[in-house]
């Protein structure tokens, strides 16, 4: 059963600064024309800067619609907190599609259920959740998987960023029809779909905003726990400001520095901007 989002009626009126379509449209444009803003994604030793996360989006989203995802379309995502599981999830949205962000801790019949309720044909997967993803695509409706690695009967995700045969780009304004993420829960009555569209994400965006004056000093945390829409928005208000994200339990700030904003249970402040550790 699909519901509708939230209510959040999405009242707020675009910036020169905001979002344009979906969370991170508009943004590499706006880390280019500002090279000294920063900002980063750290997880399990990883670092990827903002700049090349934003443009990674843009360069998958292109490829997704060349593969010939329509607007609308669901896709699967099976990944860790993490930044495999933004990207995939951003890409996902920036052309168009609705995100659904499959949680690790589900087990399998539940995640299988979420796919088939929504009718997803296509997964991505992180490189270590490929098995997984391939005994989901088995049993559902899935066609293919697509890993952020180069694992047996999947994909590579790196396809993704080939230049276009037609030489045409990619416009964030795509992301302006009916894309969103989807959560899902195993109640009574059987398995409940909610969507949360592009008004609900960037109503969430705004708030956060207000609320955490997050600067470029920041280090934002984020893990398993809390709702996906408000991680997601939080994650990509962070991009834009330039601020520092750490994903995933155990996942430390940059050496000398500290947390100064946890996503669970909810966006809270726990320290000043450039705290020192």
């Amino acid at each position: 059963m699909l519901s509708s989002g939230t209510g959040r009626p999405g009242r707020h009126l675009p910036r020169r600064d905001d979002p344009i379509g979906s969370l991170t449209g508009g943004l590499c444009e706006r880390l280019e024309l500002r090279p000294g803003l920063g900002g980063t994604i750290r997880a399990g030793g990883r670092r990827v800067d903002a700049l090349t996360f934003a443009a990674t989006v843009e360069r998958a989203a292109a490829g997704l619609s060349h593969r010939g995802m329509c607007l609308g379309d669901v896709v699967g995502i099976l990944a860790p907190v993490s930044p495999d599981r933004f990207l995939a999830t951003y890409t996902v949205m920036a052309v168009g599609g609705r995100a659904l962000p499959l949680s690790v801790s589900s087990d399998p019949r539940t995640q299988r259920a979420a796919l088939e309720e929504t009718d997803a044909r296509l997964l991505l997967v992180s490189a270590d959740m490929a098995r997984a993803g391939l005994d989901l695509a088995e049993r559902s409706r899935v066609r293919q998987v697509i890993c952020f690695g180069s694992e047996p009967g999947t994909t590579p995700f790196d396809e993704l960023l080939r230049p276009s045969p037609d030489g045409n780009g990619y416009s964030p304004s795509r992301g302006l029809f009916d894309n969103g993420v989807l959560g899902y829960e195993d109640g009574s009555g059987g398995l409940l779909i909610t969507l949360y569209p592009h008004s609900d994400l960037m109503s969430r965006f705004c708030a956060l905003r207000e609320c955490l004056d997050l600067t470029a000093e920041d280090v934002v945390a984020v893990d398993e726990e809390g709702e996906e829409p408000t991680r997601l928005a939080l994650v990509a208000l962070a991009l834009w400001t330039g601020a520092c994200v750490v994903a995933g339990s155990g996942c430390p700030a940059p050496e000398g520095r500290r947390v100064t904003v946890r996503c669970t249970p909810h966006p809270e402040r726990v320290a000043a901007p450039g705290a020192r550790a």
